[in-house]
């Protein structure tokens, strides 16, 4: 399907941007969303090679919801040939390769950008006649770190302010506005940091989506966008500054729990190839800010049990929400929780807490009680769960791991083994879950005795 990025030359929106339409010759026209007056308040002046990659982020995200995988001819892949405007088109089609295979990669779609001029500007200031009453706090510090109101991301952020005393961190948080939660989450988050890390931290929470109604909840491309934000407010720290991604390594390589999981039907958004792939592609239009994922050799629980400063993680900690799910609430038994409890995020979440002994939340259904119906194979609620345990059955060797993750994802022998060893151990931790508190027949459904 083609596709064409166009901006307004003379209309604006509210928020200080131009307004951009996405469109296609068969009806799909949706206007991007970008809250540039948040932006404007924490990054100064927006170079425009981070104004390009911000825009083609964002496009992305958009036709990643717009069009829907069944209509693709095996049900799941898509082929994208969309055309950009941006500021330097010989830039962008000296990285146009790794572009698509990026993205290709991270949505297991086919993509094809292509790029042309842009002729006019993607932000509009508003002019203003007086100082705003509350002065604008750009970012500042030594790193930039993602902060999506997880478990993962709150760690992160501890450990690096725990490890670099005195230094300042900026944070950054993105949201969908026709998507509830995120924001608050990382809202309610940041207040605790501040309070504990006085003065040392700097936030950035934007909303960045599009009009019209989204087609697909898959929604691979999301950490593209949030990636882009963050090498925006990185850029504004200055070149060489290092972009913290923190997402524990289970979650990081996916590992497919079942045959039917393989490839692209596993997220890849923090996968080890995806993130080498984004490095040559900020390197190739000249941003110089290292992308790393300190939580990458780690489990969720090891994470959690070695995080710095742990009197801080327990008072906070239930403030953060992992889960995949959280909007299908219309199936919970407890409708005020958080999190669903049944989705391999929740599950790994709760696997974590109790190796740390805080496994004291409420979720939506409780795995453990047997509220997840594993045994009806027609329950899409149970999938997950169902694979879980399916995986627990089997006990693949580290090596049968290890192949099983460099089939899924360009990894090297040495490094897969590594991480087929990361994985063991997040599953030794749902084992401990469940054999600590799960009801007899779940726990013979895990063939634990």
């Amino acid at each position: 399907m083609a596709f064409t990025v166009t901006i307004s030359p003379t209309r604006t929106t509210s928020h200080e941007s131009a307004v951009v339409t996405l469109s296609n010759q068969n009806g799909i026209n949706s206007d991007l969303y970008f809250d540039f007056t948040g932006l404007l308040k924490t990054v100064h002046s927006p170079s425009d090679v981070v104004q390009d990659f911000l825009l083609i982020a964002a496009t992305v995200y958009a036709l990643d919801k717009l069009v829907s995988r069944p209509q693709a001819r095996d049900a799941w892949t898509r082929s994208f040939d969309v055309t950009v405007p941006v500021h330097d088109p010989d830039r962008w089609r000296g990285v146009s390769t790794i572009v698509n295979d990026c993205l290709s990669f991270l949505s297991g779609d086919v993509w094809n950008v292509k790029f042309e001029l842009r002729t006019t500007n993607l932000i509009r200031r508003r002019i203003r006649l007086r100082a705003p009453i509350v002065p604008f706090r750009y970012a500042k510090g030594l790193a930039t770190c993602l902060f999506s109101g997880g478990l993962d991301s709150l760690i992160g952020a501890i450990d690096w302010l725990e490890e670099n005393p005195g230094e300042s961190l900026a944070l950054v948080g993105h949201h969908d506005p026709n998507i509830g939660g995120a924001l608050s989450d990382q809202t309610s988050l940041l207040e605790k940091l501040r309070q504990r890390y006085q003065n040392r931290i700097t936030s950035t929470f934007v909303g960045i989506g599009h009009s019209g109604k989204s087609a697909e909840i898959t929604m691979r491309s999301r950490s593209l966008l949030f990636l882009a934000l963050g090498a925006m407010v990185a850029d504004q720290l200055g070149t060489g500054s290092s972009l913290l991604i923190p997402e524990n390594g289970t979650i990081s390589l996916n590992v497919p729990l079942t045959p039917s999981r393989r490839g692209s039907c596993s997220t890849r958004t923090t996968h080890p190839h995806y993130l080498d792939l984004l490095r040559q592609w900020l390197m190739g239009i000249g941003l110089n800010h290292p992308l790393e994922n300190p939580l990458l050799t780690k489990t969720k629980g090891v994470a959690t049990v070695e995080c710095k400063n742990q009197e801080m993680l327990h008072a906070v900690f239930r403030d953060s929400v992992s889960c995949a799910k959280r909007g299908h609430t219309h199936s919970w038994r407890n409708r005020q929780a958080n999190g669903c409890g049944r989705c391999m995020p929740c599950i790994y979440r709760r696997a974590a807490l109790h190796a740390a002994a805080l496994d004291d939340e409420l979720y939506g259904v409780d795995v453990c009680a047997g509220d997840v119906d594993w045994r009806n194979r027609e329950s899409d609620s149970a999938d997950d769960f169902r694979a879980c345990l399916s995986f627990l059955i089997r006990n693949p060797s580290q090596v049968t791991i290890a192949k099983m993750l460099i089939a899924n994802g360009h990894l090297r022998p040495l490094d897969a083994m590594a991480h087929a060893a990361t994985v063991q151990a997040a599953m030794n931790e749902i084992r401990n879950l469940l054999r600590d508190k799960a009801i007899p027949a779940v726990r013979a459904a895990a063939n634990l005795r």
